[in-house]
């Protein structure tokens, strides 16, 4: 299966679709849906689908996991078009069979792991498009939905994790390496050195453009890229690790890169995070709040709101399989995510701005799953809530 996705690779070289000059100078081209993207393809509801850690469980996106999240059978017999967004994520690979510990964000696996290198980053690539995993699963899943449905909307869109160049091996530990990741070009890179995180950002990024070439997909596209880590930093930051980041630095450059090649720069912090306030000047063409809510009732949704108003913020909605029924104490976290869609059309969020949602590693399948009448009662009010998006109208 690798060679086949090298054999690939080359060929999209071949085509001139990337390609590096004599000189060493990277010049990379366009691919046609790039081309003929005439602007940023959005989404109105995209969903998290966190993948590639040997944690998951289950480990693969397939395209029966991923059926349920493209359609919805309301209870009258009627299907519809469900999410049109699919953001592929993951945060960490862990309980890996050769027990290492990888970390894609700066934060993550303190004391137990290091960050990922140039192998790990690939090896996400490699999991989000093998055959029958990831985008390939989506596409398929897309297409038997289109034989009973017809053709959708718009195609459903992509939205894949960028990882984080975390400046030193062991993240905190100052004085670990900052050459870990690997080699470009004959050349190690040192990431103390910004030029050399947008490299790797850059080598990411191209990676996953000739991967989505190579698939031939006909019913999604590739829409844009997902910064992790939910807090980006300036120098007056300095309780926040400034010195273990430099956002500011970075990523307007990472999103040049991304806007000259019409892709989209997506940003998800959580409420009180740094950053958040003056997120248009990292180069994020969409933020999207987590107002946290789910896990702590004394958050303010007034306030809460009042921020994505202030801040011209979309809203991630938050549940995990807490909610279901048959979990101890689920009353109370069936209201609060109750309370977002409420709020959402209370305060004008419904219909004028996306959202994300954010249901741990399998929620929304389990909710769709499960045969209680009251987890069937909130899987129908969510989806109706999805489908009924009133901004949907105006990006057919």
């Amino acid at each position: 299966m690798r060679k086949l996705y090298f054999d690939a690779l080359v060929l999209a070289v071949a085509m001139g679709f990337l390609a590096t000059s004599c000189t060493g100078t990277r010049v990379v081209k366009r691919y046609p849906w790039e081309e003929a993207r005439k602007s940023l393809a959005t989404t109105t509801d995209a969903i998290l689908c966190y993948g590639g850690s040997h944690h998951r469980t289950p480990y693969l996106w397939d395209q029966a996991r991923l059926a349920p999240l493209v359609t919805y059978t309301d209870p009258a017999g009627r299907e519809h078009w469900l999410f049109d967004g699919f953001i592929f994520l993951e945060f960490q690979d862990t309980n890996r069979p050769d027990n290492a510990r990888y970390a894609f964000e700066t934060g993550q696996l303190r004391d137990t792991g290091v960050s990922a290198g140039k192998a790990q980053w690939q090896e996400l690539i490699d999991y989000y498009f093998r055959p029958g995993n990831g985008v390939d699963a989506l596409d398929k899943a897309v297409k038997e939905a289109t034989g009973r449905l017809g053709n959708a909307p718009a195609k459903r869109r992509v939205i894949m994790v960028l990882p984080d160049p975390v400046i030193y091996e062991h993240y905190i530990d100052t004085t670990s390496s900052t050459t870990y990741w690997g080699e470009l070009d004959g050349r190690r890179l040192d990431f103390s050195k910004n030029e050399d995180r947008l490299a790797a950002c850059k080598w990411y990024i191209d990676r996953v453009r000739a991967a989505f070439a190579a698939g031939n997909y006909r019913y999604v596209e590739l829409a844009g890229f997902y910064w992790l880590r939910e807090i980006v930093t300036r120098p007056q930051d300095t309780a926040y690790s400034y010195f273990l980041t430099r956002s500011d630095i970075l990523l307007p450059h990472v999103a040049d890169y991304l806007h000259r090649l019409n892709y989209s720069f997506n940003w998800i912090p959580y409420y009180g995070s740094r950053g958040y306030d003056v997120w248009p000047t990292f180069g994020f063409d969409q933020a999207y709040l987590q107002p946290n809510y789910y896990w702590k009732a004394e958050h303010d949704m007034e306030k809460i709101f009042d921020q994505i108003a202030q801040y011209d913020m979309a809203m991630e909605l938050e549940f995990e399989p807490t909610l279901l029924h048959a979990r101890e104490g689920s009353e109370a976290f069936r209201k609060r995510f109750r309370s977002y869609m409420e709020y959402a059309k209370k305060r004008n969020i419904y219909g004028t701005k996306p959202f994300a949602y954010y249901h741990g590693t399998n929620g929304f399948y389990d909710l769709w799953a499960s045969p209680d009448e009251v987890d069937r009662e909130l899987y129908h009010e969510l989806c109706r809530f999805v489908i009924g998006n009133p901004l949907r109208q105006q990006l057919k």
